[in-house]
C-alpha cells in the first residue's frame, strides 16, 4: 500500500450537518419539502446534482433556467461557507489525527477526493493543508461520484498505480467510485450501508494504519 485518499465529508470532518441547513434554506425558499431522510440521498455527489434532486423532488427541474440553477447554486454555497466559517481543528473526527500521523511516518501518500469546491478552505481551518500531497479539484473533472475518476485523478496525481491505493469513504456513492477505480475500499458508518467495501469500520476512532494495511495486504493476497 503506497497511497491513502480520504473523503472529506464524513471521514475527515463532518460538515455533513453544515450542507443540510445550507440546503434546507434552499429548499425552503423554494417551498420544495425537504428533511434529513431526503438528505441522505445527496451524501458523495455534486452540487450540480444535489440541486437536481431537489428541483426534481419538488417538481420544479423544468421550472428553473441553466441561469437560474446557477444563481441557486451560488447561493447555496454562500450560506455554507457562512457555516465552515466557525470549524477549527477541533472540529477534526476522531482518530484522524493519529491515522495521518501514522500515515505519515510510514511514508505513505496522502490524497483528498472530496466533491467539495470549498475542501481547500475546510483543511486550512482544520490546520490540515500542508499534509496531503494531492487534493483533486472537482472542478476539473468530467464526471462525479460513482464514478471513478475523482480517485483515478488522485493517484494519477500521487504517481502511485490504483491497485496500491486505499480509498476512504462514507457514502456508498463514493465506496462503488473507489471500487470501480480498483482501489482497496475503506467504509466509515453503518455496517449495511456500507457492505460493498471491502473493509468497514463504525466510526473514525476505529481506523488505524495497521488495520488499513492488513486489510489491503489480504485482498491482494485473494
Amino acid at each position: 500500500m503506497k497511497a491513502v485518499i480520504f473523503d472529506l465529508d464524513g471521514v475527515i470532518t463532518d460538515t455533513a450537518e453544515l450542507h443540510f441547513l445550507a440546503w434546507k434554506r434552499i429548499a425552503e425558499q423554494l417551498h420544495i419539502p425537504f428533511d434529513r431522510d431526503f438528505n441522505e440521498r445527496l451524501k458523495g455527489i455534486s452540487r450540480e446534482e444535489s440541486l437536481e434532486r431537489i428541483l426534481d423532488h419538488g417538481g420544479l427541474s423544468a421550472t428553473y433556467s441553466k441561469s437560474a440553477k446557477r444563481d441557486l447554486l451560488v447561493m447555496k454555497n454562500q450560506y455554507y461557507q457562512k457555516l465552515i466559517d466557525n470549524i477549527t481543528p477541533r472540529d477534526l473526527l476522531p482518530g484522524i489525527g493519529r491515522l495521518l500521523c501514522e500515515l505519515e511516518k510510514e511514508r505513505i501518500k496522502i490524497a483528498l477526493a472530496s466533491a467539495s469546491r470549498n475542501a481547500p478552505s475546510i483543511l486550512k481551518r482544520l490546520d490540515l493543508i500542508n499534509v496531503f500531497d494531492v487534493i483533486v479539484d472537482p472542478a476539473s473533472l468530467k464526471k462525479g461520484k460513482p464514478d471513478p475518476e475523482i480517485f483515478l485523478a488522485a493517484a494519477g496525481h500521487l504517481g502511485v498505480s490504483p491497485v496500491d491505493c486505499a480509498g476512504i469513504e462514507d457514502a456508498e456513492a463514493g465506496i462503488a467510485s473507489i471500487k470501480s477505480a480498483g482501489m482497496f475500499a475503506v467504509g466509515v458508518g453503518n455496517e449495511r450501508a456500507m457492505h460493498e467495501a471491502d473493509l468497514s469500520v463504525r466510526q473514525t476512532s476505529d481506523l488505524s494504519f495497521d488495520l488499513l494495511y492488513e486489510g489491503w495486504k489480504r485482498r491482494m493476497e485473494r
